[in-house]
């Protein structure tokens, strides 16, 4: 096979290496403060003093605490979000994000052991191999970078996987409940679930949202919790509000590798909007009809999900790392191969990213998402679910050929 351990090992390394020039980028924007994570920051510190979802003191706490800037970076996630930072809160914003890079790393190893049951083919070839692939994957580097929540997102994930694989659906649903930091793509997978009849899964995720909505309330208070609701739907993605006085709740739709991103570029009028909608309602009605799965599920959320940015593909290594696993194992779909390569190979193609083709990363995600959720009498991939604990397959072998 031409993926053996010395080439592995060499292009591997070689990915590692752009990775550590990728987070050096970023130096310049740490030391100016101007990186996402300002935005976690400033709402671990207002956790205390209030007024969270307040732009104006969004503002005047990033001034003050971070560095000045002249426009604030609203914080968009659910209210229990920031109970996360309120730690790295209490020391200096460059301490703070050192230790969340740190924590981030941290979490990407945890991924890796959890994935161990359905990597068995991976270590086989090589023992580090799952460990230098999500290390070496651009997404999750940028994410270490600008200071973003991918990687505990990913965590998430991969814990809801192992869960669902191991016969626990109800704490697989809890685990995705707290997912909702980026509720744009965990509330399509857990309406798949919904349409897929996997009740014990609903329920789980439906008590954990219901309890962090308390805890968001107990934050915030009722009249804040309110007010948070209808903001999240105020995402200004037109071109015009770039040159607004106020860039309250900004988006760039063209950087955004998902169908609303990918239509827009082409069309940003009506046009585009009427394709996004009906292409998002076929990805969901068409995944509803194939067998439950999560990778599959987290795939159509990540193509449906409204807002959607290059570090969120981070989530992608789930799905890619159980393609490269059954590849080494038995072969895969050649195209959920291709498309996975293609992903992980992004640092040799980052002249797209440097002309700001963001949305073009959106055909592998769908090819991706298109392969695994084949079945019938051509050579597809099924992703194993806790429905088929009791079967004669082994339980490591998480993606199977049909």
């Amino acid at each position: 096979m031409y993926f053996n351990r010395k080439r592995l090992r060499l292009y591997l390394c070689g990915l590692i290496i752009l990775q550590i020039v990728t987070c050096f980028r970023h130096l310049p924007q740490v030391r100016a403060g101007w990186l996402d994570f300002r935005i976690y920051y400033t709402a671990g510190h207002m956790v205390h003093t209030g007024h969270l979802y307040d732009y104006g003191a969004e503002g005047a706490a990033q001034n003050a605490l971070v560095s000045p800037m002249r426009y604030a970076l609203p914080f968009m996630a659910p209210p229990y979000t920031a109970l996360l930072f309120v730690p790295f809160s209490l020391v200096s914003f460059r301490a703070a994000y050192l230790a969340f890079f740190v924590v981030n790393l941290c979490f990407c190893v945890a991924c890796v052991l959890i994935m161990r049951p359905y990597d068995s083919a991976l270590r086989a070839r090589w023992g580090s191999l799952t460990l230098l692939l999500f290390l070496s994957f651009m997404p999750l580097g940028v994410t270490l970078g600008v200071g973003q929540v991918s990687v505990l997102l990913l965590l998430l994930y991969c814990s809801s996987f192992a869960s669902v694989q191991s016969g626990r659906p109800f704490l697989a649903g809890v685990l995705l409940s707290l997912a909702l930091i980026k509720f744009q793509i965990a509330l399509p997978v857990a309406l798949l679930f919904l349409l897929w009849r996997q009740w014990r899964f609903v329920a789980g995720f439906a008590s954990g949202a219901v309890a962090l909505t308390l805890i968001s309330i107990r934050i915030t208070g009722v009249r804040g919790f309110l007010y948070y609701l209808p903001s999240i739907f105020s995402i200004d993605a037109s071109r015009e509000a770039k040159y607004l006085s106020e860039a309250k709740y900004l988006s760039d739709p063209e950087q955004m590798p998902n169908l609303y991103g990918f239509f827009h570029a082409i069309n940003s009028g009506k046009w585009g909007f009427v394709a996004t909608i009906i292409c998002s309602l076929l990805v969901v009605i068409w995944a509803a009809t194939r067998k439950p799965s999560l990778p599959l599920a987290l795939l159509a959320g990540l193509l449906v999900s409204y807002h959607l940015y290059f570090y969120d593909l981070t989530l992608l290594l789930l799905p890619i790392s159980l393609v490269f696993n059954a590849e080494f194992k038995a072969g895969v779909n050649r195209a959920a191969l291709y498309a996975s390569l293609f992903m992980v190979g992004l640092p040799l193609f980052e002249f797209l990213i440097a002309l700001g083709f963001y949305h073009l990363f959106v055909i592998p995600v769908a090819i991706l998402f298109v392969s695994l959720g084949q079945v019938g009498a051509i050579r597809s991939v099924e992703i194993a679910t806790w429905s088929d604990r009791h079967s004669d397959v082994d339980q490591t072998a998480v993606i199977s050929t049909t």
